[in-house]
């Protein structure tokens, strides 16, 4: 099983976003593991994983694996509009000894249940013995993988579990009980990250972990002792948060906060924009306003202490 807290690691970009800012990557990988992180999502969706060219995406994949390896899970998005791209990025993150790789269904393209299953097998195969997850986001695919098609994927042999990016939290307890032993089940929207772990995910993926890794951290941590009084208090601030975040658009604004914290994030890659200077200003005083900053301190105090369960947890 895939356990803990994985941001949906962001890409740094330069300030047009055109090009990738490895030193600033390893910067940013290095702030989250001192947080207290279990693993990264890399080339996801807040990672601009499909605006990146191939060259670029296995490029910060091995950026990632060598500044984390033996320290964290890595679980490459290898997903692409086509079979064969997403082949090659599956190849490769074997290749480079990624944990387990995931993608995202057939987009644009509609196609029916058994191209879809059909489309999982064939990058398995590209993959060896590789873990290999299914991503359901249906607000940004379009696609849903519920319960009855997740039956049909658990026919290929290296699927392992899914990122699921839903507040359906009823189908996404059906699918882990399809075969509790086997799935990992990692819950992907942050703002209901408690209620994820409450019906079962054994981890979470989210995109404001990159600014809030002690946070979620300590979430996992306080819902692992059973001390749901304070899981509770942390994601109600950390929602606080969230909401000022999403005021602009979320990348970039992400992005603006790091670099604010001195990790230069710069842009992202069109069609995304950047952030006015308006926006900019506006977002940081949110966020300034909320207390990220001190939840953060105050998450790493908890995250000092001895995990020690609650009685009857």
């Amino acid at each position: 099983m895939i356990r803990g807290i994985l941001p949906a690691l962001l890409t740094p970009l330069s300030d047009d976003g055109t090009h990738v800012n490895h030193e600033a990557l390893q910067q940013l990988v290095t702030f989250q593991l001192e947080r207290g992180v279990d693993g990264f999502f890399v080339c996801g969706g807040s990672g601009e994983g499909l605006l990146l060219s191939v060259e670029e995406r296995n490029a910060i994949l091995a950026d990632v694996i060598a500044i984390a390896r033996g320290r964290a899970t890595i679980i490459a998005h290898i997903g692409a509009i086509d079979t064969a791209t997403a082949q090659r990025l599956a190849a490769h993150a074997a290749e480079l000894g990624a944990d387990a790789i995931a993608a995202v269904p057939p987009i644009y393209f509609r196609v029916d249940d058994q191209a879809l299953v059909e489309h999982y097998r064939m990058i398995a195969d590209a993959a060896g013995n590789l873990p290999l997850m299914p991503y359901n986001i249906p607000s940004a695919t379009g696609v849903e993988i519920n319960a009855r098609i997740m039956e049909r994927l658990l026919e290929i042999p290296t699927i392992s579990g899914i990122k699921y990016s839903s507040y359906n939290l009823y189908d996404m307890r059906n699918i882990i009980e399809l075969d509790p032993e086997r799935i990992s089940m990692l819950s992907g929207f942050d703002e209901v990250c408690v209620p994820g772990l409450l019906m079962g995910a054994h981890g979470v993926i989210g995109s404001t972990y990159n600014v809030m890794p002690a946070t979620f951290a300590a979430i996992y941590k306080s819902v692992r002792a059973g001390d749901l009084a304070t899981a509770q208090e942390l994601q109600y601030r950390a929602n606080r948060v969230i909401k000022g975040l999403i005021s602009v658009p979320l990348i970039a604004g992400l992005k603006a906060v790091l670099t604010s914290w001195g990790i230069p994030c710069g842009g992202p890659r069109r069609p995304q924009r950047p952030l006015s200077a308006e926006e900019r200003a506006r977002l940081l005083n949110a966020v300034a306003a909320v207390g990220l900053e001190q939840l953060e301190e105050d998450a790493l105090q908890i995250l000092a202490q001895p995990l020690v369960p609650a009685v009857g947890a």
